[in-house]
Order: C-alpha cells, then structure tokens, then sequence
C-alpha cells in the first residue's frame, strides 16, 4: 500500500528477503526505479517529475512502485533508511565493555563505506540538493530519524535514564562526523577513500577537535 515501503524490513539493499530469482528481481527493479527518479530529477527537475514519470522509463505500474517507495523522494533519497538499520544494528552489536563513541565509530566504518560507496546515484543526489534545495527537507528528515534511532541505541547500551544528555551528545557528535565525512568525500575514491574520510573525522575527534596548523602564507607573484 502507498504509506508502507518494502526496504522497512530489510536491513541492506542487496539482502532484498534472499537470494532466489524472486528476490533478485525485486532488488533489481528497486535499483532501477531509483537509477529512473534520480535521473528524471536531474534531468527536469523535481516539481516536473511524477511517479507516473518514473513508472515509466522502469516499465512498472504506480501500485507496483508503491510497493518499494512511499513517494517519489523516497525513490532519490531513500537510501538513507537502510544505512540507519546497517549503523543500529552494528552499533547494537558491537561488544558490551566498549565506550559509546569508539563503538558508533565501528558501526559507521562497517556500514557507511558498503551502503554509499556501491551507491552510483551518490553524486548526482548530492547535486541535486545544490540545485534544488528545496529538497533538503527530505535529507533532514532521514538526519532527524537515524540521530534518534542512534540515541535509542545508545541509551540502550548504557542504560541512560530517559532525558540523558549523554546518549544524544554522543549520537549527535558521532554523525556529525560522518555527515562531515561525506561531505568531502568524492565519489570516485570508492569505499577506502570514505573509510579514509571517516577514520581521519573521529581520529580528530579523539584528538579533541585540535587546531591545524595555519597554512603558510602565499607570496604574492612578481
């Protein structure tokens, strides 16, 4: 139905229920769909793109398109629900004895660089939050539901009373690093180069935030 997408029960994209024929099919046309609506976005822009567009250049019906996305951002941008699983259930899996922020750090290194980094829609999203900006509500949202699943997570390793401040600092310190990760990240450099950001965005963190040292200064051309 329309208010419920299929990638709610899966933990990652490739999993998809299984591997026989059914669920490969599944997983292919979810890629295609959103190959389809990220470039249709590009392409027109989003306000001139409709699910029926999509539907389109996919071979599919609206009622089948709504069996794996809620709308047609969702299609772009819902990418994000699956990388909020991956990171929970790592961070929800790492060993009891480990500190909040250290076991955060594990979970974004094993879940980031496999869900972005196989993405090849990456870079076009991100443009397309330059040229459309009307469309960072979405992104936000997605921001907005992974900091509190990773505060839910959190409390839940500390048993943090409700209101804690602690588990929200830590989940919100932790994927400041990461969105901070991203945001440098090419997309050419695959996963070890965003293992590479990542690991540099906490070591800097543990380090408390220090101050690089001042670039030397230019001397102006003759």
């Amino acid at each position: 139905m329309p208010g419920q997408s299929a990638h709610e029960d899966e933990p990652g994209e490739e999993d998809e229920g299984g591997n026989g024929l059914r669920a490969r099919k599944k997983l292919r046309t979810r890629r295609e769909l959103r190959r389809a609506a990220t470039r249709l976005y590009a392409e027109r822009g989003a306000a001139h793109v409709t699910v029926q567009d999509i539907c389109a250049e996919v071979g599919i019906s609206p009622r089948t398109f709504f069996n794996y996305f809620e709308s047609k951002d969702d299609a772009v941008f819902g990418l994000d629900h699956r990388l909020r699983e991956r990171v929970v259930a790592g961070l929800l899996a790492r060993p009891a004895a480990e500190a909040p922020l250290p076991a955060l750090r594990e979970a974004i290194l094993a879940a980031v660089p496999a869900v972005v980094a196989s993405d090849t829609e990456f870079a076009r999203r991100r443009a397309l939050l330059h040229t459309e900006p009307e469309l960072l509500d979405r992104p936000l949202r997605n921001n907005r539901r992974m900091e509190e699943a990773v505060t839910a997570a959190l409390a839940h390793r500390t048993g943090a009373a409700p209101g804690d401040l602690y588990p929200h600092l830590v989940a919100a310190t932790g994927l400041a690093a990461m969105r901070a990760a991203l945001r440098g990240w090419e997309p050419r450099g695959g996963a070890e180069g965003l293992t590479a950001a990542l690991e540099r965005a906490f070591a800097l963190l543990a380090a408390g935030l220090p101050v690089p040292p001042a670039a030397p200064a230019r001397v102006p051309a003759p």
